[in-house]
């Protein structure tokens, strides 16, 4: 399940339970309370959405067992998703070297410098 979802619903949780029906100066905004409220209820539909979806997911792929952090599993997937970035930028900085090769190529074309 995203983290998004669930720090979005903590977020929302914790600006909720802090505050209050009175601001600063003592008088009540209803108007506040309800965007509040709004983005609370919102957020926890979507936490519960993803959370069903994630369920009948495991429920179709046969996993009983949820991974922990401290997991062998947990820990090796972490190092798959590092190693992707990784390869990624390198990839992306392999275009752009090849992309500057190719401009000092053309420059050095007889009638195409400067």
């Amino acid at each position: 399940m995203p983290h998004t979802t669930r720090n979005n619903l903590e977020t929302t949780r914790s600006i909720w339970t802090s505050s209050t029906p009175f601001n600063v100066f003592g008088t009540s905004d209803d108007a506040m309370t309800h965007r509040l409220e709004t983005a609370r209820q919102h957020a926890l539909e979507n936490f519960e959405k993803d959370l069903q979806i994630v369920q009948e997911l495991e429920g179709k792929l046969g996993i009983t067992d949820h991974w922990e952090p401290e997991s062998l599993e947990w820990q090796n997937a972490g190092h798959l998703v590092a190693q992707r970035k990784y390869q990624r930028a390198l990839d992306a900085l392999e275009g752009l070297v090849v992309a500057c090769i190719f401009e000092l190529t053309k420059l050095n074309h007889s009638g195409t410098g400067a």
